[in-house]
């Protein structure tokens, strides 16, 4: 069987002339296999070169992305020390406001609720040692820990805030002025001869001598409980009022020549109450004044701030 032959016309552009020429068709499909390989080639060559140069491109690009992050999570080591410093003030803050407070300091291990803290040391060593990835994870273990720091400290100074207000107001209700602005102490807290009676008594406040007339005044803040107006000569407190102040204190007011307050009426400190007098069993215009702790007698002047007292 012959060889097929395969003809092949070229025409020209140019000048529209026309050549045509032979070729087998073993020849035929050997050149096209030529052409079709060396396409091939070329090809694979150009991939290549293209897939290498992007490789270096994307290679470049993330090398700069990760001197920028590691720029960056350097710059976030040193402003994380700088909060640490802050948290640490804060804390010393708040110890000395607890001490204030009469509040138990909190202890180290708290202030770190279980995490050791950071320095220098910390944050440096997280260079070259580590990955990106374990920067950032170490970063925000660290921050988490902050968190929990600063979140204790502001409960620590709701706590210190509570008990702050708390004590204020326990304060206006502690018995601790003089109930006279002018007055001298006569007879004081304890065993005494009696000046009526003539026999040894306990005395179980202290008398303050004043001018009949002068203003008695509530030693603290409280509600007046007991007012008696009605009396028998030289028979017990004569015109006097008790007044409660809460916490377990109450305070008597006695030998008045008249009472100013009415029962369950609440008052402040410096109210004036009564004016001084000597009802009762009394041998001279005076106050006599009490305090007492869950009902139980207590020096007065163990509560005065003050004595010579004043607004």
């Amino acid at each position: 069987m012959h060889d097929k032959k395969v003809k092949v016309i070229y025409f020209s552009l140019r000048d529209s002339k026309s050549k045509a020429f032979e070729l087998s068709g073993r020849y035929f499909v050997a050149l096209l296999s030529v052409v079709v390989v060396a396409v091939f080639l070329v090809f694979s060559v150009f991939l290549s070169v293209f897939t290498s140069f992007y490789q270096n491109l994307e290679l470049a690009s993330l090398t700069k992305q990760n001197e920028q992050l590691t720029t960056e999570l350097s710059g976030m080591g040193e402003r994380l020390l700088d909060v640490e410093s802050r948290v640490n003030g804060l804390e010393r803050e708040d110890d000395d406001l607890r001490i204030i407070a009469n509040l138990p300091i909190l202890d180290s291990d708290t202030r770190k609720v279980g995490i050791g803290g950071f320095n220098n040391t910390t944050v440096n060593a997280s260079f070259g040692n580590e990955g990106l990835s374990d920067q950032v994870n170490n970063y925000q273990s660290i921050l988490d820990q902050v968190e929990r720091r600063l979140d204790l400290t502001i409960s620590s100074r709701q706590a210190i805030r509570e008990k702050l207000e708390a004590d204020r107001e326990m304060m206006k209700h502690i018995p601790s002025v003089k109930p006279l602005l002018n007055g001298r102490l006569n007879d004081r807290f304890g065993l005494r001869m009696h000046p009526i009676y003539s026999k040894l008594k306990r005395h179980e406040g202290v008398d303050i001598a004043a001018p009949e007339g002068s203003e008695v005044f509530a030693a603290a803040a409280g509600v007046v409980t007991k007012v008696v107006a009605k009396y028998k000569r030289n028979v017990s407190y004569g015109k006097h009022v008790i007044i409660d102040h809460g916490y377990g204190l109450s305070t008597l007011y006695g030998h008045m020549s008249r009472v100013l307050v009415k029962q369950g009426q609440k008052i402040d400190r410096w109210t004036p109450i009564g004016l001084v007098g000597q009802t009762g069993a009394a041998t001279g215009p005076h106050l006599h004044y009490e305090v007492r702790k869950n009902n139980q007698p207590q020096d007065p002047m163990s509560y005065i701030l003050d004595i010579r007292s004043g607004h």
